[in-house]
């Protein structure tokens, strides 16, 4: 079995306090009457993967803390004590990060590697994911280290067809045909987006000859919120950017929508 080294602070009886080194093959169990009293004392700082890790050792993130050198995407970290090995799953870094990166990033530890880093699972980062001076926590699967904090939020691109309206949501620029609120709101699920909110609307209503954006007012047209009545859906748009009323949601007449997506 496979021993490790500890450091004992042992009070002997009628003799002063003596430091032992001493080698254990099996677990240690300590067995005094109280919490404070079953402690082991005096353990040095470890200064090698095999040894016994202290509170203060622990505390300072010995063996996972290390500033990353190298390029903006090709990072490398020197561990202390140096990793003898591939990293085992689930191990956990916390690196420091200089530059921000510029595309897809790779880590080598103790010239172990390199791994790529990611977001996901076979989602490697983007440019400028990662800003300079992030300490970035990372987790290896076994195949990649996969980054817990920090990945800066990416906007989605507004899919075509729409028009960006502000940095939160893109609307369709035309109306649609008229149909019942249920398939409405089917046929905007299907493109990965959905009807428009009430405010929504308006923000691009008030902004329609800017935007390019086309019949905003002179019909009725669904949208994405409920009104104070049961199976009531809030419309919009009849003869001005401010004007709602509210209409049943399986009741005809069909009513004209168009759709939103967000960023």
């Amino acid at each position: 079995m496979k021993t490790h080294a500890i450091t004992l602070l042992a009070l002997l009886a009628g003799a002063p306090q003596l430091a032992a080194q001493v080698r254990l093959d099996r677990p240690l169990v300590l067995t005094a009457p109280s919490d404070s009293a079953r402690r082991v004392m005096g353990l040095a700082d470890a200064v090698d993967t095999t040894d016994a890790l202290n509170a203060r050792s622990a505390a300072r993130g010995l063996f996972r803390t290390a500033t990353a050198t190298g390029t903006p995407n090709a990072w490398t970290a020197a561990l202390a004590p140096a990793l003898a090995d591939t990293p085992t799953v689930g191990m956990e870094l916390l690196l420091r990060i200089p530059q921000m990166n510029t595309g897809t990033v790779t880590l080598a530890v103790d010239g172990i590697g390199p791994f790529p880093v990611e977001e996901a699972p076979g989602d490697g980062l983007d440019s400028a994911d990662v800003p300079a001076g992030l300490v970035a926590r990372l987790l290896f699967d076994g195949a990649a280290f996969q980054l817990v904090n920090g990945r800066a939020p990416r906007q989605r691109p507004c899919p075509p067809g729409f028009v960006a309206v502000t940095e939160q949501f893109c609307i369709e620029p035309d109306q649609r045909d008229t149909l019942d609120f249920r398939d409405a709101a089917m046929v905007c699920g299907a493109l990965g987006a959905r009807l428009c909110t009430w405010g929504e609307f308006y923000a691009a209503c008030t902004r329609a000859a800017q935007l390019g954006l086309n019949n905003m007012t002179g019909d009725w047209e669904w949208t994405n919120n409920s009104a104070n009545a049961d199976m009531g859906v809030r419309v919009v748009g009849y003869s001005s950017c401010t004007i709602a009323a509210t209409s049943g949601a399986l009741d005809p007449p069909a009513r004209n929508f168009r759709c939103c997506f967000r960023h």
